[in-house]
């Protein structure tokens, strides 16, 4: 682990500046981008020699420190165009007591497919891919209820912000403190991914067909989605028994506002 490039680069620009180099972006030597990448190069698999054929790993972790978090400086940026993997501290989810307070992407995920298909359940990249719509969509609409406040959005869009809210505090918010909640297996992050994704889908079909969804949200079923992140690994069947509960708990509200009509 290095901690941190950001400190070492700025020693590579004051090398480069007695030595009279001709400067790049921000006074960095012109080839800041080719050290980082021998650093990181480093990393992968490794065949160690000697009697028997024997595989190791080598992993390389750089700690960025970019003045003032401003990721658009010359380290950072030749950083993630290099190593496609990120990891930052974020002061407006820590400001929002949303912890952990971290931001994250990786451009590995679809050669990784394969494996959470294959160790961790085939649903996992759809409802993936349904969380990072979903918080996008949540984004765009954020302007506009800070604008003209949550009355003023469609059934529709007001159930898109309810998942994200979802999303956001029952699924990615995590208490380190508890003794459930502070380590969660990737079986279970797929069941409570289904969770959010069956309240979406079933709840978007009932709201077509006329049902209100201040009656859905005010069901008993979405508390025991909130709860669901406390439910231990040895009980995960709990998570078919919620979801039951949910699909007859809506479907009621659809024949009840069926029969109104």
């Amino acid at each position: 682990m290095a901690d941190s490039t950001s400190r070492w680069a700025e020693a590579l620009r004051e090398m480069s500046g007695r030595l009279e180099e001709m400067p790049g972006d921000e006074g960095y030597p012109a080839y800041l981008a080719s050290r980082l990448a021998e650093f990181y190069e480093r990393a992968g698999i490794v065949k160690l020699l000697g009697s028997g054929e024997r595989v190791g790993s080598v992993t390389a972790i750089g700690a960025v420190s970019p003045p003032g978090g401003d990721l658009s400086e010359p380290v950072s940026q030749a950083t993630l165009r290099i190593v496609k993997v990120f990891w930052g501290l974020s002061a407006s989810l820590a400001y929002k007591r949303h912890f952990p307070a971290i931001v994250s992407y990786s451009l590995y995920a679809d050669k990784m497919k394969p494996w959470y298909d294959e160790n961790v359940g085939k649903g996992f990249f759809k409802y993936r891919q349904f969380v990072m719509t979903t918080l996008q969509e949540e984004a765009a609409l954020d302007e506009i209820v800070r604008l003209v406040g949550m009355d003023a959005l469609s059934s529709r869009d007001r159930l898109v912000m309810e998942t994200a809210k979802m999303i956001r505090e029952d699924y990615l918010h995590q208490n380190a403190f508890h003794e459930v909640d502070t380590y969660t297996s990737m079986h279970k992050q797929l069941l409570m991914l289904l969770l959010i994704y069956e309240f979406y889908t079933l709840s978007e079909e009932a709201v077509k067909n006329f049902v209100s969804l201040d009656e859905i949200l005010n069901c008993p079923f979405k508390e025991k989605i909130g709860r669901a992140k406390y439910i231990e690994e040895g009980n995960l069947g709990e998570f078919d028994a919620i979801v039951g509960e949910m699909s007859a708990q809506i479907k009621a509200l659809e024949e009840g506002g069926s029969e109104d009509v």
